[in-house]
């Protein structure tokens, strides 16, 4: 489970994002947050700390904290590289995500793919391809690999919308993490077909494993984004 500065921070920055909070105004008191949250007001501190080093907000001495005008710009295709909530809900404030299936289908694991997602050889899973737009635009193609009895019932709709709400909310998991690798690839046949990439193209690859709240694998995949189309937030707090 997140530290209580992180879920706090995540529920300010939703709130930033769905415009609840004014631009134009500063953000309320840290008092005023602390007894909304009910925690103290170091933890309100530590949580606008970690909204100031993402780019989000600045302090004005005496005045308050405030939202950064430009943080949208700044931010509109990149990724945070702690934490994992799905294309639909990482965007869902930046504009409309739709997805277009490349495959679906069931089979067992390699070797490789058992390690990842902790299974045995005759653990079946499902193995899906999906092009996630942005307002119509191609920002990702995931390569996606979930054990069938952590998952069960998934079908097309659900990938067509959202894996992660039918997970959550359906399925009452809760995901804890992620673990992330990310790397440069040039262009695979998939990558130029339907992320528009030219061969030259370089492609950034996030390769992860999702796991859930015991630390059981739930997802193991590989997600490509164009280069003018990606980038990792890494937060360090020292």
């Amino acid at each position: 489970m997140a530290a209580k500065y992180i879920l706090i921070a995540r529920e300010i920055k939703q709130r930033i994002l769905s415009q609840q909070y004014s631009a134009s105004e500063p953000l309320p008191d840290q008092f005023a947050l602390a007894a909304e949250f009910s925690t103290s007001r170091m933890t309100i501190q530590q949580a606008m700390r970690q909204l100031i080093v993402e780019g989000l907000v600045y302090t004005r001495q005496g005045q308050g904290t405030f939202i950064r005008k430009n943080f949208m710009q700044l931010t509109r295709w990149d990724l945070p590289g702690s934490d994992y909530y799905g294309a639909t809900k990482t965007w869902e404030n930046v504009g409309q995500v739709t997805s277009k299936i490349i495959r679906f289908e069931l089979r067992f694991p390699n070797e490789k793919e058992q390690a990842s997602l902790l299974l045995g050889p005759d653990d079946p899973v499902y193995d899906f391809i999906r092009l996630r737009l942005l307002e119509g635009e191609p920002m990702s193609l995931e390569f996606t690999l979930m054990p069938v009895n952590l998952v069960p019932g998934l079908n097309r709709s659900h990938l067509e919308s959202s894996v992660f709400s039918y997970v959550q909310e359906s399925l009452a998991l809760k995901i804890m993490g992620s673990y992330r690798v990310v790397r440069a690839l040039k262009p695979g046949e998939e990558d130029q077909t339907y992320l528009n990439c030219e061969p030259t193209d370089p492609v950034l690859e996030v390769e992860q494993v999702i796991y859930l709240e015991d630390g059981t694998p739930l997802e193991y995949a590989h997600c490509h984004y164009r280069y003018d189309h990606g980038g990792v937030i890494v937060v360090n707090n020292g």
